[in-house]
């Protein structure tokens, strides 16, 4: 069954990374199962440490930013604490944010979604947008710029750069073209193939679109 399924081609790009996923996943930080044992009681206290209110005004201070980009205090600060970065830039698909169509004589027309689009507004950092196949009706190169502007202006000037294809690849060069850390970003997602990208691509977070600004 497998080798037929091989032999179509038709296997999404990112289907070897879904194969080879770790069961943790995005989120995990690699702590031991929850038991009676020593290494995990060990665990538990310093992690309780790490977790430790911090001073109010530093503990506002996160909040505040956290709420700024749609994120739970806890998403926010666990970045911080893994690897001191502070969150400031997200990655969103296409496909998520807008519906594309063409309208007459080829002109691409952006029609964002409504929830989503309300969201966006709320959102305060650098916006990037994976403008994936899906999502793309047979855009040419040549096409490319006059849909990243339509792109932009159907979001208000909001959408700061766009990338073309929904591979760790171009997500990844997306990011570096723009100066954009993946430390510091993260991806908002919908069902597992995305959330496999942003932990393929090495973004230490994927947020749930449904529970983004929720």
């Amino acid at each position: 069954m497998g080798d037929r399924f091989d032999r179509l081609g038709v296997r999404h790009v990112n289907v070897e990374s879904l194969l080879r996923r770790p069961l943790a996943g995005i989120g995990h930080n690699g702590g031991p199962v929850f038991d009676m044992s020593w290494g995990a009681w060990v665990w538990r206290r310093a992690s309780a440490k790490a977790w430790k209110t911090p001073k109010p005004e530093v503990a506002l201070r996160r909040l505040k930013s956290a709420e700024r980009l749609g994120l739970t205090y806890r998403e926010f600060t666990g970045a911080l604490m893994d690897s001191g970065a502070h969150f400031g830039c997200a990655v969103i698909a296409l496909s998520l944010a807008a519906r594309l169509r063409r309208a007459a004589g080829g002109r691409f027309v952006v029609e964002p979604r409504a929830a989503v689009a309300a969201k966006l507004a709320r959102f305060s950092g650098r916006l990037f947008v994976l403008a994936d196949i899906d999502a793309v009706p047979a855009a040419t190169t040549d096409e490319r710029p006059a849909l990243v502007d339509a792109i932009r202006t159907a979001f208000a000037g909001r959408v700061e750069a766009a990338g073309f294809g929904h591979d760790v690849a171009t997500l990844r060069a997306l990011l570096r073209d723009h100066n954009a850390p993946r430390g510091e970003t993260f991806m908002v997602v919908s069902g597992l193939p995305q959330r496999v990208l942003a932990e393929s691509a090495g973004l230490p977070l994927a947020k749930d679109i449904e529970s983004w600004f929720a």
